[in-house]
């Protein structure tokens, strides 16, 4: 068995290394991700910013520490200003809604009152056992339901999501200000309290996993570029005045899989409706359809060459990883099928 074992040691090796690996990623969107979100989310975020960190040490000589500060003050302006000029968009979409809602209130009721009256004819025509409810009790009681319950209901919700939205997003820079400022630290620290076996796995696909890693955000951008381009022309198309700046936002939406372009097009386009645009309705479906169909059959062979992998390994990669993990699967699949490929490309080396 020991014979066996010294023989084929490298391979074992990079075998138990793959199962532990898939193990571990398992656990921790299942298990784990819920406590250790924000600290995954900064992780991220220093993977991001590495590259600009890297060119200010390298170029300006400045220590990593202050690199680091620069990067993330830039990353919380440039989030900040996204956010607060779409918060102020989705404001005013609101406010030009509650204004013209009585009308739609008013347009809506006419509506029911003839299809009441509709199915009173057709009550009358049927049998004595057959009775149709009244549609606009019904309405009238989800409604209430919706604005009195709901609404309470919603309200204490949000009493608690608040607060632990904010202690998420201060737990989530401050870690990524630490990933970024000490990440050789942090990584010495992990290397050194790792398995022997582990670690020299780690150090034989360092370069591969690099080259992975960037093909992978090379796509990504790729992806997000393409999306832009759809987004600028669609909303040029709709004649909206800030198609060039939603389109530059909905670019970095695209790269967020549990986000998206969905979050900000399908309440807009329901909104829409509601007011009566159901040009702009049908034209924000129309784009966001192309932007996910176009990002489903380019996603695969994009990655797949970007990263040195086959189109329908980078597929299956998607497909299993939202199988399991969701939305977030999006990124954990094509992430895991990056791993395995920085370890096949140090093994043939």
């Amino acid at each position: 068995m020991n014979n066996f074992y010294f023989q084929n040691k490298q391979t074992i090796n990079r075998v138990a290394f793959i199962a532990l690996i898939s193990i571990v990623v398992y656990l921790f969107f299942t298990v784990l991700f819920e406590y250790l979100a924000p600290f995954f989310f900064g992780f991220v975020i220093a993977l991001l910013m590495e590259p600009l960190v890297r060119l200010i040490v390298n170029k300006m000589k400045w220590a990593r520490w202050i690199a680091a500060l620069i990067c993330l003050f830039l990353f919380i302006t440039v989030v900040s200003s996204l956010g607060a000029w779409l918060v102020t968009m989705l404001i005013r979409q609101i406010v030009a809604f509650t204004e013209s809602a009585p009308m739609h209130i008013e347009e809506l009721a006419e509506r029911l009152n003839e299809f009441n009256v509709r199915l009173q004819r057709l009550e009358a025509n049927l049998p004595e056992s057959g009775e149709i409810p009244d549609i606009s009790e019904i309405l009238l009681t989800a409604v209430t339901a919706l604005f009195g319950e709901g609404m309470r209901d919603q309200g204490v919700r949000l009493a608690t999501v608040i607060p632990n939205f904010f202690l998420n997003t201060v737990v989530t820079l401050v870690s990524a200000y630490f990933f970024m400022a000490d990440r050789d630290t942090i990584f010495n620290a992990i290397r050194k309290a790792s398995p022997k076996w582990i670690s020299s796995q780690f150090k034989q696909m360092k370069k591969g996993l690099s080259k992975a890693m960037g093909g992978y955000f090379r796509a990504q951008y790729i992806l997000m570029m393409v999306a832009g381009i759809i987004s600028i022309a669609g909303l040029l198309i709709l004649r909206n005045p800030y198609a060039l700046l939603l389109g530059l936002l909905f670019a970095v939406l695209d790269f967020l899989p549990i986000l998206g372009i969905g979050a900000v097009l399908i309440p807009w386009a329901l909104i829409s409706v509601v007011m009566g645009n159901f040009h702009q309705a049908i034209g924000l479906a129309i784009m966001y359809g192309t932007i996910t169909v176009i990002r489903q059959v380019m996603q695969p062979k994009i990655l797949g060459d970007q990263m040195g992998a086959h189109p329908l390994a980078s597929f299956m990669s998607i497909i299993v990883g939202f199988r399991i993990f969701g939305l977030l699967g999006l990124v954990i699949g094509p992430s895991l099928l990056m791993i395995f490929v920085a370890i096949f490309e140090s093994e043939e080396a």
